[in-house]
């Protein structure tokens, strides 16, 4: 048996009862890290490394279906001669954060399994570029999770008026908090929406504060940190893992990722669907099946928005996205 309060306030997000399980064999664990094929599992026992076999590993018929950081895994109690334990079991991911892989080959590639919601940072120095930020917007999206937005380095911009001018048309309804990791100004902001057991992912491009707002909120110098190239505020990729990291006081768990150069969206109809089921449910009742929602006569989704049924902000927020995948 194994203790439940461990369990969910790492996060565990399945309905059926673990700690009913049998623990003889395996110990049950969330991945914290990952580093090539090996893995860093938290477990009741404390941090495991562990892998997957050869022969599982070879049978996975995508990446995207090998473990990732925020996954759940079942790992073998007692560790192979070298000091690494077997993965024996991955439980199905709940809600996780995609984008297309770099390359060539069109793939998926997984950087936060099990989220919450994803927060979207952005300098307000010269990272700043709105058609950027909604492209990570649109990575939360497409995946079916909320977005945050966080403008960080406020110390450096009293009045971001114009910034914030400037994001209105690609919002879509997503909140916008103006912080300083560096001196840790309104950054109560960001645990007002975790909690116990809640899980975030931070994302952005090099140099926008990911990593020192996660060792503000740890109270600690967690993660590495490099200052960004004075003559145009371009970072330089410091983090080149992706981690969970657990927040004190039980505050929530945040994923640290590398930043990106570009955010690849990945075109997932199902997450889109699951996430906007209200949105395809008023459209069944449209009066041309291929109606956009636009300027159509009877269109069902609009009457809805009329009525106060339905946000603009979500409907925008939709039909970019379905733009994209069609």
């Amino acid at each position: 048996m194994i203790d439940k309060t461990w369990l969910y306030d790492l996060g565990w997000p399945y309905q059926d009862d673990a700690t009913t399980q049998s623990q003889d064999a395996f110990l049950i664990g969330r991945v914290i890290r990952q580093d090539r094929q090996y893995y860093t599992v938290e477990t009741s026992a404390g941090s495991k490394r562990a892998r997957l076999p050869g022969k599982t590993r070879n049978r996975a018929s995508r990446k995207a279906d090998l473990p990732a950081v925020g996954d759940w895994l079942r790992i073998a109690i007692s560790a192979t001669h070298d000091g690494i334990a077997d993965i024996l079991f991955q439980y199905p991911r709940k809600l996780s954060l995609c984008r297309q892989a770099t390359g060539e080959v069109k793939e998926k590639q997984v950087l936060a399994a099990n989220i919450d919601l994803v927060f979207v940072i952005s300098g307000l120095d010269q990272n700043f570029n709105v058609n950027r930020i909604e492209r990570f917007l649109m990575m939360a999206w497409s995946s079916g999770l909320p977005a945050v937005l966080l403008l960080n380095k406020a110390d450096l911009f009293v009045d971001p008026y114009a910034q914030l001018k400037a994001l209105e048309p690609v919002l879509s309804g997503t909140p916008v908090h103006t912080i300083s990791a560096l001196k840790g100004t309104a950054t109560e902001a960001i645990t007002s929406y975790l909690g116990a057991g809640k899980s975030a992912a931070l994302v952005g491009s090099s140099g926008v504060g990911k990593s020192t707002l996660v060792n503000f909120l740890m109270g600690k110098e967690h993660m590495e940190t490099k200052a960004v190239r004075e003559f145009d505020d371009k970072g330089r990729h410091t983090t080149t893992h992706r981690e969970l990291c657990r927040l004190p006081g039980n505050k929530g768990l945040l994923v640290d990722t590398p930043g990106m150069r570009q955010a690849q969206l990945w075109a997932d109809l199902e997450a889109l669907t699951d996430f906007y089921g209200d949105i395809f449910a008023l459209a069944a009742a449209c009066k041309y099946t291929d109606c956009q929602h636009a300027q159509e006569p009877l269109c069902n989704v609009n009457a809805a928005v009329k009525a106060g049924g339905l946000s603009q902000f979500r409907l925008t927020q939709y039909q970019k996205l379905a733009a994209y995948i069609a």
